[in-house]
């Protein structure tokens, strides 16, 4: 990866945590998600699926996503409290870059 691509990953989970910090406390599936990120711009279902693997991998459980073996875009997803508490500055995460 070179240094654009890794910005603009950070950028795409820091999107995708604060869209669903919008959503809290609602569950939503992968493909109202991806339909949310548009307005910032064309996503690619693979860099959403590497970000959504990233924001709920081992040790970093900001999302869970409930998931859909038959369709991965109708999979279920939400923000964890730890999830929160990244939207909300209390911790941060060097690979996520959270719109201040």
């Amino acid at each position: 990866m070179n240094l654009m691509q890794v910005a603009e990953a950070k950028i795409l989970r820091g999107d995708i945590i604060e869209t669903l910090y919008t959503y809290y406390g609602t569950d939503i599936r992968i493909a109202v998600l991806k339909s949310a990120l548009r307005a910032k711009g064309f996503v690619e279902d693979k860099e959403i699926q590497k970000a959504v693997f990233y924001l709920g991998g081992e040790g970093k459980r900001y999302i869970h996503v409930e998931i859909n073996r038959d369709n991965w875009m109708d999979s279920l997803i939400w923000l964890t409290p730890a999830g929160v508490n990244l939207a909300e500055g209390d911790i941060e995460d060097k690979g996520v870059e959270i719109n201040e």
